[in-house]
């Protein structure tokens, strides 16, 4: 009785980690776009925040999808490194000064 449950339950969470796995990869997808189109260089940098959390969540939904525990571990990497790129670029954004327009590409072709 209890290997029943666990075996329809199994096939629940796999239909849950699919659909989630779309998801994030749509959100990816958005996000690369906001990256390459953003208005302003605060954006960009939102979208990369956005992005690296989006691959974490990717990476911890694939933990559970090939029940690796290892993979956590990758997960926690990309959101250190995700939060300290984060930081690093709002400590760039504030160093500029007021009459200092940040350098973007392809803004004066």
């Amino acid at each position: 009785m209890i290997a029943q449950v666990l075996a329809g339950a199994s096939g629940g969470v796999s239909v849950v980690v699919d659909v989630g796995i779309v998801a994030l990869t749509v959100g990816m997808a958005l996000m690369l776009y906001r990256m390459a189109k953003g208005p302003h260089l605060a954006d960009r940098a939102i979208a990369g925040d956005v992005l690296s959390l989006l691959v974490v969540g990717l990476v911890v939904l694939l933990a559970v999808d090939q029940r690796r525990s290892v993979s956590l571990d990758v997960a926690l990497m990309v959101a250190i490194v995700g939060f300290a790129a984060t930081v690093a670029f709002a400590q760039y954004l504030v160093g500029l000064k007021a009459d200092q327009e940040p350098l973007e590409d392809g803004a004066g072709s």
